[in-house]
């Protein structure tokens, strides 16, 4: 017997801004997951398997453009044609109380209640399935107590959309522990709301199984959905297989202190390179960092040419035809001048770079430095520092942290005019 386990597909979630960005490829990212729903019910057509489970978030916001419902109904449609159910939770996104359109499920399909968990039996098999979808967005009680025991001589399956274990990395929304989703005697917990694929647990088998695409940039990577396979009533193998259609990179590069602009172009294109490798054929969203002391800096330190360097390394994705967008591009070098032997110079130099480090070091002086320059320079400037629609943020001059990354800008910018003039 085999089964395919998905959760959090997000339909047509909204990638925010995407008008804002670069050359972004608005239609390909808008559809990406619903593609990625379509290379789910074809994998589960390919391998013949026996039911689908989606467990909670299939939907984004509530299926408010009811053409999400349409495009998914008639995936499921063809599971339907072929004799294949589908088990379905609802999670914290497309909750009972979220869900504003009644969608026209195909008659394979079943969505499990949301006042109280309860079993489904398969029609053909003896494999028992326990749920509960979440009757409002924020559910944080525990759930795991309310499930119904196993049933006997049935291979028996949990689907639940919760934070297990505690990961502070996503909202907690139906706690429980490993532990006790061990104890609950089924063999295999099919979890959503972790977008990342994660076994938690082989022996009974709890797992994640992740987002079935990559919605933004920190949603890194392969993502799919899992294959298993049930052998005498036990967990034989999962497997993960990849759904997506376009998966988000990060990258950074670190430049040496003789590389210029041509280095760093040249670096830039091995790395997009490889990322063009890897992504097998997808479209590739790059982010390019770069970071290091290295000569280019100086260059990057004024605004006309950044910009032009900006422009030559998004120029570089067309070398990869359509399948490379560059989603950012972020600069942290440093003057190649050695900052520590500059500290030591007895001139107007040293002593400027000496009395920056001793102000970043001491809370006092950087609260005088708030107080005495920067606030009263602040509000002479008036509207020029005020938050605007664009993204740029007012500056709060009571984080002590922003303080200190200002105080190093400022070394590094004079850093990069003294490069600049010992330049020949």
């Amino acid at each position: 017997m085999k089964f395919i386990h998905a959760a959090d597909v997000h339909l047509d979630s909204p990638m925010r801004g995407l008008e804002e960005y670069v050359g972004a490829p608005v239609e390909r990212l808008r559809l990406a997951t619903r593609r990625a729903m379509d290379h789910v019910v074809e994998l589960c057509l390919a391998e013949h398997v026996e039911f689908l489970l989606i467990a909670g978030d299939l939907f984004d916001t509530a299926c408010r453009d009811f053409n999400s419902a349409l495009s998914v109904v008639a995936q499921l449609q063809r599971l339907n044609r072929a004799g294949i159910p589908v088990y379905l939770i609802l999670g914290n996104h497309d909750s009972h109380d979220e869900m504003v359109r009644r969608v026209p499920w195909p008659e394979n399909v079943t969505v499990f209640k949301h006042d109280e968990p309860h079993t489904v039996r398969h029609p053909r098999l003896p494999v028992a399935i326990h749920g509960m979808s979440y009757p409002k967005r924020e559910v944080f009680d525990n759930l795991v107590p309310a499930y119904p025991g196993p049933c006997a001589d049935c291979f028996n399956i949990g689907v639940l959309h919760t934070n297990a274990g505690g990961n502070l990395d996503h909202t907690p929304y139906a706690p429980c522990s490993i532990d006790e989703l061990a104890a609950k005697g089924y063999d295999y917990w099919a979890l959503g709301h972790v977008h990342d694929y994660q076994v938690l647990h082989e022996r009974p088998y709890i797992a994640y199984s992740g987002t079935t695409q990559g919605r933004h940039a920190k949603e890194l990577g392969a993502k799919g959905c899992l294959l298993v396979t049930v052998e005498d009533r036990q967990v034989a193998a999962v497997e993960f297989r990849h759904t997506d259609v376009m998966r988000w990179y990060r990258e950074t590069i670190t430049l040496q202190p003789d590389d210029d602009e041509t280095a760093l172009l040249d670096r830039a294109r091995q790395a997009l390179r490889q990322i063009s490798h890897l992504a097998d054929g997808r479209l590739a969203a790059v982010r390019l960092q770069f970071e290091g002391r290295c000569n280019v800096h100086q260059q990057l330190s004024r605004d006309a040419t950044r910009q032009q360097i900006v422009a030559n390394l998004r120029g570089l994705a067309g070398d990869f035809g359509d399948d490379i967008w560059i989603e950012k591009i972020k600069f942290r070098t440093q003057s190649p001048l050695n900052l520590d032997a500059m500290r030591l110079r007895q001139d107007l130099v040293g002593d400027l770079l000496r009395n920056i480090a001793e102000i970043a070091e001491d809370p006092t002086q950087l609260i005088r430095l708030s107080e005495e320059l920067l606030k009263p320079l602040m509000s002479r400037a008036g509207a020029e520092l005020a938050p605007r629609e664009d993204g740029f943020e007012a500056m709060n001059l009571d984080d002590p942290q922003r303080l200190v990354a200002w105080l190093r800008d400022a070394e590094e910018l004079l850093l990069s005019h003294l490069a600049e003039e010992s330049t020949p």
